[in-house]
């Protein structure tokens, strides 16, 4: 069975890409799996680097003429390109880098089920959302799967029109963000129960979970767990931006006591040094 990776960065996330290829290769056999990295405007340095030092992957450009812009681009050509693929394919962000193997999660798309990560928040479809994306299909239910759009992990022969369908709306209507548009889509495709979600806390950290102190992250023996138990498999975020380090505990500093603060911080401080660990390896 062919196991691929997608992942699409431009320029900005030349450090992202970098951890996420070395933390990569840490942690996976790369002789079963192939690489692609679309690529809108990143170095031509770095990639003939990549390229020459990494025999799994694949960097190919995406066409600017069809997109308004690099976001629009590597946000929805992934859709696109995930679903020409055959075998287990994974779709991920340039800003992710992984903490420890994934392999288990595309052993379990591997028997049909399709692996991503939960929101950490569920809404419920009625006919405002019909309205909105200009999807009839939309049924009234609770969505009680939400997911995020990476990383989704699956068999694209058998659930590929997920993906087909997010790129073919996005392109024709323009309208939804691709989280939106990958639950929806999920729904509308009657995937809810081949959904095998895992926890927020272990592959994403949205909605701020790998810093809340019921579920922060910690690093113990050399091995990134969470509070409540869980090894970390994959964090996101842009660890080398300043900004980005400082404004995500601004959410933290307005919603908790001093103390769970304090506690936040460490566990920020731990992902940044994750992060610069993977960025320098083998430096």
């Amino acid at each position: 069975m062919q196991y691929s990776i997608v992942v699409a960065g431009n320029k900005g996330f030349v450090l992202g890409l970098t951890a996420f290829l070395n933390s990569f290769e840490l942690y996976h056999n790369t002789s079963l799996f192939q690489v692609f990295i679309l690529d809108y405007d990143l170095p031509e340095d770095w990639k003939i680097k990549q390229i020459e030092e990494r025999p799994y992957l694949k960097i190919m450009g995406l066409d600017k003429e069809k997109y308004r812009d690099h976001v629009w681009a590597c946000k929805i050509e992934r859709f696109n390109f995930a679903a020409s693929l055959p075998g287990i394919v994974g779709l991920f962000d340039a800003d992710m880098y992984f903490c420890a193997s994934i392999m288990p999660l595309f052993k379990i798309a591997e028997i049909g089920l399709i692996v991503a990560g939960a929101n950490g928040s569920n809404f419920r479809f009625h006919q405002g959302w019909r309205d909105k994306y200009k999807i009839p299909e939309i049924p009234d239910m609770f969505n009680y799967k939400t997911i995020t759009s990476v990383p989704t992990i699956m068999d694209v022969d058998q659930h590929g029109e997920v993906w087909k369908s997010i790129y073919k709306h996005k392109m024709s209507i323009g309208i939804g963000a691709d989280f939106d548009l990958t639950n929806i889509f999920m729904v509308v495709h009657n995937k809810l129960d081949y959904l095998f979600v895992i926890p927020s806390q272990q592959v994403t950290g949205i909605h701020h979970f790998m810093l809340k102190p019921d579920t922060r992250v910690r690093l113990i023996d050399n091995k990134l767990v969470t509070t409540d138990g869980l090894e970390v498999l994959i964090v996101h975020g842009k660890w080398w931006q300043p900004n980005y380090r400082e404004g995500i505990m601004k959410p933290i500093e307005r919603s908790y006591q001093p103390k769970q603060v304090k506690m936040a911080l460490e566990s920020r401080d731990i992902l940044i040094q994750e992060f610069e660990r993977y960025l320098h390896l083998g430096d």
